[in-house]
């Protein structure tokens, strides 16, 4: 915006001394049709010290070398706009090269936070199993202290009944039988 409105800052300024030298009609006639189309709205329209321009103290000479001034300004801002397109493309495509390295990050970023939620849920099957295992020890030895007790128990039992079978056998004596075993012959 500030480049349209220097241009059309210049060209106002050539219009005005167009109209105040009126060397050639023909000159004029084609300075009020491109002034027609030129002519900048106030919206438009900054003045030379907002610009950062000093006003002109020289006079400024005829509309040649005005014209020339104007056709170099214009062809020093094309040369800017070819620069600024320039700079502006090498810039877009930084940003793409950066905008790239920036989704391998994230698809990086998102693949470690599956693997972190892998790992949560890991630890957490695991620390699952340890506590089944845990459970597993303490009904196994229950069990076993229960064997234990049922052994022990079984053994005085039986114990027990052998001592009564004893007791019934000595108490009572059987008869000896006299058997009398036939002689070997030698």
């Amino acid at each position: 915006m500030l480049i349209v409105g220097q241009i059309r800052h210049r060209l106002e300024l050539t219009a005005e001394t167009d109209e105040s030298e009126g060397d050639n009609p023909e000159e004029e006639k084609m300075s009020d049709q491109g002034e027609m189309s030129t002519q900048p709205t106030e919206e438009m329209h900054t003045p030379p010290e907002s610009l950062g321009e000093a006003t002109p103290t020289q006079p400024q000479g005829g509309r040649r070398t005005q014209l020339k001034i104007l056709r170099e300004g214009v062809e020093s801002l094309s040369r800017d706009v070819g620069h600024l397109k320039k700079n502006s493309e090498a810039n877009a495509k930084k940003m793409e090269a950066h905008l790239k390295s920036l989704r391998k990050d994230l698809e990086a970023h998102a693949h470690s936070r599956e693997l972190s939620k892998h790992l949560m849920s890991h630890k957490a099957d695991t620390a699952r199993l340890e506590q089944q295992m845990a459970s597993l020890r303490k009904e196994l030895a229950s069990l076993r202290s229960q064997m234990a007790k049922e052994a022990a128990k079984s053994r005085k039992q039986q114990e027990a009944a052998f001592a009564k079978f004893a007791a019934k056998a000595r108490a009572a004596k059987p008869k000896r039988l006299k058997i009398k075993l036939p002689k070997k012959k030698r």
